[in-house]
């Protein structure tokens, strides 16, 4: 998913965690990725922000 033009993905268990609601998604369904996605993600990109 493209939010502003950059690409946002999130794993489930931060998309738990960070909801109002202990379990209730934050974000929508389409971002949600894998770890193992998101780690292969990182290695193959210039730049990474995280917060």
């Amino acid at each position: 998913m493209y939010v502003n033009g950059v690409t946002l993905q999130v794993c489930g268990t931060c998309n738990a965690r960070c909801g109002i609601f202990k379990n209730e998604p934050y974000f929508d369904e389409k971002v949600t990725s894998t770890m193992q996605v998101l780690a292969d993600w990182v290695i193959e990109s210039d730049k990474v922000i995280s917060f």
